[in-house]
């Protein structure tokens, strides 16, 4: 299985769409998002991950103020067999959070969301379907620190995505979709690219016509430090696909993972 490169500058909406029903996953180049900005909100969350344990602690669940981020934790989420090692701060404008934790981060992440919504606007478009079910507020961004080294289990195990569509932009290797025959192959985006992937909710949507595909992140005891940030792409709360509230089926999914 090979992982076709698309080029949003000079999109082929039958290759996106031939990506999509045939692997799922695709790399994306020509996106045109500042790498500036990549690099600003890459390095002010590392800073947080940083922080004194006692200090991120802070920022942890109970979520109960929309709009906000919230911390979770390593051993948070739960994909495969065993819990996640890995540590998260996620945000969207809908979503329950605790506080921002400092204007600086908050204004980096906010320019960071809507370009990420310009860039999926354009896959949404391309992919045919209808826009009026998106709005700027039913996404999230996820930033995902994973620690250097191995131990038991994946850093993030098996599983397939909830949502629509999900870009992620990551400096280390690590990521892993599995084929049709069940062999596990890595996945990285050119340098500068994304790394995009269908979502069960989209899959759904398209009556299987694009696959929602299992990925995971796997690491060895001399893995590097890994970070993610990862854009999930999603529907109005209220949009019904395929008799599902999308807000209601995303939610529910990140409930069976500890979220």
């Amino acid at each position: 299985m090979s992982v076709p490169v698309i080029d949003l500058a000079h999109l082929s909406a039958d290759e996106l769409a031939r990506a999509c029903e045939e692997i799922g996953f695709l790399t994306l180049v020509g996106h045109g998002v500042d790498p500036t900005l990549i690099e600003e909100v890459a390095a002010r969350s590392r800073a947080f991950f940083d922080l004194p344990d006692a200090e991120k602690e802070r920022f942890r669940a109970p979520a109960d103020s929309v709009g906000k981020p919230v911390y979770r934790p390593l051993g948070t989420e739960k994909l495969g067999a065993n819990a996640d090692r890995k540590a998260s701060l996620d945000w969207g404008p809908s979503l329950a959070g605790v506080a921002w934790p400092d204007d600086g981060l908050r204004a980096a992440y906010e320019r960071y969301y809507a370009e990420m919504l310009r860039v999926a606007g354009v896959l949404v478009a391309a992919l045919g379907l209808d826009a009026s079910l998106f709005d700027d507020r039913s996404s999230s961004l996820r930033v995902i620190d994973y620690p250097a080294g191995g131990g038991a289990g994946a850093r993030a195990g098996a599983h397939r995505d909830y949502g629509c569509l999900t870009l992620i932009r990551s400096d280390a290797a690590g990521l892993e979709v599995e084929t049709r025959s069940g062999e596990w192959v890595p996945v990285q985006a050119p340098p500068g690219g994304y790394v995009v992937n269908i979502g069960d909710l989209l899959q759904r949507w398209s009556n299987d016509r694009l696959v929602s595909t299992p990925h995971r992140v796997v690491g060895d005891g001399d893995a590097p430090r890994r970070q993610s940030l990862v854009f999930f792409h999603n529907p109005r709360g209220d949009a019904v696909v395929e008799g599902v509230v999308a807000e209601e089926y995303i939610l529910a999914r990140a409930a069976e993972a500890g979220l």
